[in-house]
This record gives structure tokens, C-alpha cells and sequence, in this order.
């Protein structure tokens, strides 16, 4: 089945089913896991048949990658507020707590395709890849608007790599301990003076 030829849907009811491919195989995943889900499984739950998920992709791996474009989608969505916003000197601890807030919506937003496509992306090198390039695209758009309020570029992406280092294990911490709002807040203001800490002389 994998040696089909792959279409690209250009017609709406054609690009309807790929995207409900997609859809079935994010809930799937994020309900069973990836490797207990079977390419029957998803094709069954978007109401297509088998070959009809080997018109739009080669293997279940293929239908993995685009759920987690899906995923990342969402995540752009999120960040966006972060990405669009006015940055200048006076304000960067404001904008990192928010950065701070809008990862953790992110990262609570749905815990289980979270913890799935986390560990998916340790072992998988596609995944990892995908999750990299957002990554990348995040911060070197940060790095675009820091340095035009007058930044030095001096080590500037390097330590946007470590700020998001920490807020990522924040974030972590935070859904592993189930922390209540005071600890919350008493975590995020050390993380915002850390990171700030990291910027003061650039």
C-alpha cells in the first residue's frame, strides 16, 4: 500500500477527508497512543476506508508527522499574542511573564496529545524535527524584535535558547506537581527574574 501514488487534495471534499485523517489520527494517538493505533483504527474513526488513508499518505508515521503540524498549529495560535507584540526594554519582564502564561496554556491545553508527541519526539527523529523548526521559528522572531528595541545581538539567541529552557521546565514541573497558585506564582516570578537576569546587560 505504501507504493500508491500520493495525492495532494485540491478539491474541498478531497482536502475534507485528508484533514479528517488527520483529525481521527490526532485523537487516536492522544487517546490510545501512537504505536497501540493501527492505520484500520484511524481510517475507521474518519470514516474512510483503509486505501482511502493510503491515497493521502504513505504509512501511519506520515499521517504522525501532519498530526503533529496540527498540534504545532495550535501551539502558533497561542504564541502569536507573543509574537505580535511590541517589545522594548521597559517592558521585557512583562513580556516574559507572558511567555511564561502562554506556555502553560500550551502546554495544558491538551495534556495528553502534550505528553504523547513529548515522548514521540524523543524517539522519533521527524517529530523531534518538527518540534525543533517551531522552536527555531519562535525564537528567532523573539531575537528579530529584540534586537530591533536596541538588544545587543551579542550571545542573543543563545540566551533565548536558555530562557526557553527554563520556562519549558517550568511548564513541566508544573503539570508533574500539580502545583497550586501560590506555589505557581512564587515559581514564575523567580523564572522572570532569572531570565531577566539574562538580558539586564544585553
Amino acid at each position: 500500500m505504501a507504493n500508491n501514488e500520493i495525492r495532494v487534495p485540491k478539491q474541498k471534499r478531497s482536502i475534507e477527508k485528508k484533514n479528517g485523517i488527520i483529525k481521527a489520527g490526532y485523537d487516536l494517538f492522544c487517546e490510545k497512543g501512537f504505536y497501540k493505533t493501527n492505520t484500520a483504527e484511524v481510517a475507521k474513526a474518519a470514516g474512510v476506508s483503509t486505501g482511502i488513508v493510503y491515497n493521502y499518505f504513505s504509512d501511519k508515521n506520515d499521517i504522525l508527522i501532519e498530526v503533529v503540524k496540527l498540534y504545532i498549529s495550535h501551539l502558533k495560535d497561542r504564541f502569536s499574542v507573543i509574537v505580535e507584540s511590541p517589545i522594548h526594554k521597559e517592558n521585557i519582564g512583562s513580556i516574559i511573564e507572558q511567555f511564561i502564561d502562554v506556555s502553560i496554556s500550551s502546554h495544558t491545553m491538551t495534556i495528553e496529545a502534550h505528553n504523547e508527541f513529548l515522548a514521540l519526539s524523543m524517539l522519533e527523529r521527524d517529530i523531534q524535527e518538527v518540534f525543533s523548526q517551531f522552536e527555531n521559528t519562535t525564537l528567532e522572531t523573539i531575537r528579530d524584535k529584540l534586537l530591533s528595541a536596541g538588544f545587543s545581538n551579542v550571545d542573543l539567541l543563545v540566551k533565548l535558547k536558555m530562557s526557553y529552557g527554563i520556562v519549558e521546565h517550568l511548564c513541566h514541573e508544573y503539570i508533574r506537581c500539580n502545583s497550586t497558585d501560590e506555589e505557581l506564582s512564587k515559581v514564575k516570578a523567580l523564572a522572570v527574574s532569572i531570565i531577566t537576569g539574562l538580558f539586564k546587560h544585553t
